[in-house]
C-alpha cells in the first residue's frame, strides 16, 4: 500500500465509481509491471 501511495498518489482522481475502478486497474497494472522489471532473475547453474 505504501508503494501504491508513493507512485500513484494518496487518493483516486476520478469522481465516478466506474472511472475509479478503471483508475485502480491501471494503477495496479503499472505497479505490477514495475515490480516485474525490478525483480531479479535466477538461473540454475549445475
Amino acid at each position: 500500500m505504501g508503494r501504491w501511495k508513493m507512485v500513484i498518489g494518496p487518493k483516486l482522481r476520478a469522481s465516478s465509481f466506474p472511472n475509479q475502478k478503471t483508475e485502480a486497474k491501471i494503477g495496479t497494472h503499472i505497479l505490477n509491471k514495475m515490480t516485474e522489471l525490478g525483480r531479479a532473475k535466477f538461473e540454475l547453474i549445475a
